[in-house]
């Protein structure tokens, strides 16, 4: 019998559905349809972080799971920055060096599935206190979700209300202007918070991966 999704499972493919939403809504020539998309954009980072939450918390971590979860956040992110970048509200080399980081860990995560480990259950790949810290802490995780919340939420809503300040002319511009630069600079922080935690997966990774492909050490006979 195949075994339904669980709940965390239905969340990821939900928040990658409501991600072709966003973008429809970050584009749309409609005059409100940025604010709504900056609220949209906060929603799908919540239910990024949700996901994982429930599976801890219901104990449903699954190995479907796993690769749906960092499945969902890899399309997530990558989209929400190319879009950024595309709007010229952020830096080109910010998706850059997040979809880079992305490819490297990810790849290294997926290849140590073949030796039983995995990115975040209890059989992680990630043997140092630091790397689990950064990878799989619940601090850690929850920072960057809410660190991503508002890089994303702000570089939206603010680049909103400039489109909508002949309307909404009672906000100084200035405000806007610093709302852009305060969400640029988040932006800035967050992509340092990625790589950062990506750092870990790929030297451990790296290490894991020498260690099991590490050919047998050859039997010599005793000295004569």
């Amino acid at each position: 019998m195949i075994r339904r999704l669980t709940w965390p499972n239905r969340i990821t493919l939900l928040r990658v559905g409501l991600l072709f939403v966003l973008v429809f809504l970050i584009y749309n020539q409609f005059i409100w349809a940025r604010l709504f998309a900056a609220l949209l954009a906060i929603i799908v980072i919540i239910m990024d972080w949700l996901d994982g939450f429930l599976a801890r918390k219901l104990q449903e971590s699954t190995a479907l799971g796993s690769v749906l979860d960092i499945a969902g956040d890899r399309v997530v992110e990558n989209v929400l920055w190319i879009c950024l970048a595309d709007l010229r509200l952020i830096g080109i080399w910010i998706p850059i060096v997040v979809i880079s980081r992305g490819i490297f860990t990810d790849s290294i995560r997926n290849y140590v599935i073949k030796f039983g480990y995995s990115g975040f259950s209890e059989k992680t790949m990630m043997r140092s206190a630091m790397g689990r810290f950064l990878t799989g802490s619940p601090i850690m995780r929850t920072g960057y979700a809410v660190l991503k919340a508002f890089t994303f939420g702000s570089l939206l809503l603010f680049s909103g209300l400039a489109k909508v300040h002949r309307y909404w002319n009672w906000i100084p511009f200035t405000w806007i202007q610093f709302g852009l630069k305060t969400g640029a600079l988040l932006a800035i922080v967050t992509a340092a918070v990625c790589l950062l935690r990506g750092i870990p997966v790929i030297i451990e990774g790296v290490r894991l991966i020498q260690e099991k492909e590490a050919p047998p050490a050859a039997d010599h006979p005793a000295g004569h």
